[in-house]
């Protein structure tokens, strides 16, 4: 017994320990050396800056227009008298004593009955070839009925063709032709026998043809 109690009890192996069901925390990362200033909030403007804008078509410069150009004014006819503006003043050149009004007549026999048995007026003479009747006006005017007459023509009286055909020139006035002899009253049907009636014709703006008549 006294062997058995000198020896000496063996302590048991040491338990390894157990390992940790705790997972390590992860290691910080080190600070950098220098600190990143902190971010600074984007402005409206950046933000709007920031947001990429849509894609725009090109745009292509538009060429200007070339300068517009009033219409040319129609051609003037060559009968179409150019009036001076200048008002006239005493004493000047006028028209107005009415010599004869021609008609055209379709038929010269009806028209001959129409103006002296219808209406009244005074006849004064008829001559075929070619085909023209003339009646009496108030104030010495007449009236000539004609198969070529055109539309409407106005005969006005003057003293002197010649001069007012000149003076109607210088307004601008553009004559068909000269004054010339156009009738011979040998019979004195409109006044004195064998008296003449010389004239010159030209139009207005409209076309209407205006004669000039001068008894000589």
């Amino acid at each position: 017994m006294a062997g058995v109690k000198g020896k000496t009890k063996k302590k048991p192996p040491a338990k390894a320990p157990k390992p940790s069901l705790r997972a390590r925390p992860a290691a910080k990362p080190k600070p950098s050396s220098r600190a990143r200033p902190a971010a600074k909030p984007k402005t409206a403007a950046r933000a709007r800056a920031a947001v990429k804008p849509a894609a725009v078509a090109p745009v292509v410069a538009a060429r200007p227009a070339p300068p517009t150009q009033s219409p040319p004014s129609a051609p003037v006819p060559s009968h179409q008298p150019r009036l001076t503006p200048r008002p006239l003043m005493r004493g000047d050149f006028v028209l107005e004593k009415l010599h004869q009004v021609a008609l055209t007549a379709t038929n010269l026999d009806a028209a001959v009955v129409f103006y002296r048995d219808i209406l009244g007026l005074k006849f004064i003479a008829r001559f075929d070839p070619p085909g023209l009747a003339f009646f009496a006006l108030s104030g010495g005017a007449r009236l000539l009925l004609s198969a070529t007459a055109s539309q409407a023509t106005l005969y006005f009286l003057v003293d002197d063709v010649d001069g007012a055909v000149n003076e109607l020139k210088k307004r601008g006035v553009s004559f068909l032709h000269p004054p010339a002899k156009v009738h011979r009253d040998e019979a004195g049907d409109f006044g004195k026998k064998g008296s003449e009636e010389w004239m010159a014709f030209f139009k207005d703006p409209s076309g209407n043809l205006i004669g000039l008549v001068e008894r000589r």
